[in-house]
């Protein structure tokens, strides 16, 4: 079960020419949930609510390969002592991996077209 469509988030992530692949990923997911186009980086993370989530995409996006994301972003596998560790909900821990995720396939696509 996915929280986001990660093929349009896709899609919109890679409209966003002036984000990096971190912020396209992070503003594509937000609009989505709160179903609302053009939000700014600051709204979209206003949107996500959580700053301790903010920073969980961020060191996933860092730390993980897009193979070892996808595999952590399986609500069976899902990693309850790490969303712990990072005071996040499992939805959110799962939220997290998606955009990570997502990040890594915008740059991916990117990279290509260049």
């Amino acid at each position: 079960m996915s929280i986001i469509d990660l093929q349009s988030a896709l899609s919109r992530a890679l409209s966003l020419k002036n984000q990096d692949s971190l912020d396209a990923a992070t503003i594509a997911a937000a609009e989505q949930l709160s179903k609302k186009e053009g939000l700014s980086l600051d709204a979209a993370v206003g949107v996500l609510g959580n700053n301790q989530l903010v920073e969980l995409i961020g060191f996933l996006n860092d730390s993980m390969n897009c193979e070892q994301l996808s595999a952590l972003c399986d609500p069976e596998t899902y990693d309850a002592e790490q969303a712990r560790e990072w005071e996040v909900t499992k939805d959110q821990y799962l939220l997290a991996h998606e955009i990570a995720v997502l990040s890594h396939r915008v740059a991916k696509q990117r990279d290509t077209a260049e």
